[in-house]
């Protein structure tokens, strides 16, 4: 067991609690969260992976943790990470299809529908895969594990913490995202590097929002095709978007667990 300076034991506060109250919160005015146009949310989920992005790269410089070495990953490990991409696009799969069916909220916020937003969609998977492994993967596990001393303790505490993060998305989606979590930690000890955890990250993200973008065309989902389209009763942000009323940004939501 080690100790951490008062950088680390701020990043620890940051991405540890606070991050998962101020998802708390939002989660409870997702229905307001999700009449953000999607274009203005993407922009300023890119802002926010910018912020988290400079404390990490600052907590590490400060603590002296080493985060992208020279040395690349083995093909094994490649392979590794692809073969982790396929098994959750199979077992998320029904997931999606089934959040999209169900008209959720939070849909809406990860399901772009043009190319602009298509486009956007891209840029945000690609930094929310570098913020958030080099935030929690990276910088919080090193700093957890200099603190209890065991690889596994820090490796779950980790991924618990990170779950909480994504309490926006539903409280499923904690334990969702922390088994991600968990693997994608897994990775990083087996591969010795970030980069193969990012590249999963990224392009699970990207399939995740596409995918999501697909399907609710297929099943008309409003945001997708249009309000006039969508059979049924409308819902809570189709109400709002027909009205066009402005709503709170949210503090942290990320695509990960779908």
């Amino acid at each position: 067991m080690g100790t951490i300076g008062l950088w680390g034991w701020y990043h620890l506060a940051f991405f540890g609690l606070l991050l998962p109250i101020v998802a708390l919160r939002s989660r409870r005015k997702l229905a307001r969260i999700a009449e953000i146009p999607r274009k203005q949310f993407f922009l300023s989920v890119l802002v926010q992976q910018g912020i988290f992005l400079t404390v990490s790269l600052a907590v590490a410089r400060s603590e002296a943790i080493p985060l992208l070495p020279r040395e690349f990953p083995t093909p094994q490990a490649w392979t590794l990470g692809a073969l982790l991409l396929a098994v959750s696009w199979v077992a998320m799969r029904p997931l999606w299809r089934d959040a999209v069916a169900r008209r959720e909220p939070r849909v809406h916020l990860s399901m772009p529908s043009d190319r602009t937003e298509r486009s956007l969609w891209v840029v945000v998977s690609l930094a929310a895969g570098i913020g958030e492994e080099i935030s929690y993967r990276g910088v919080m596990y090193v700093l957890l594990f200099r603190l209890v001393g065991e690889p596994v303790e820090a490796a779950v505490a980790a991924a618990l913490l990170f779950g909480a993060a994504h309490v926006v998305q539903g409280w499923r989606a904690i334990g969702i995202t922390a088994v991600f979590a968990l693997a994608a930690q897994a990775l990083v000890l087996y591969s010795g590097s970030l980069y193969v955890a990012i590249a999963w990250h990224v392009a699970y993200d990207v399939v995740a929002g596409l995918s999501y973008g697909r399907y609710g065309k297929e099943m008309g989902y409003p945001a997708c095709v249009g309000l006039g389209s969508a059979p049924g009763p409308r819902t809570r942000v189709e109400e709002v978007s027909r009205r066009g009323s402005p709503a709170p940004r949210p503090s942290h939501a990320g695509p990960v667990a779908g």
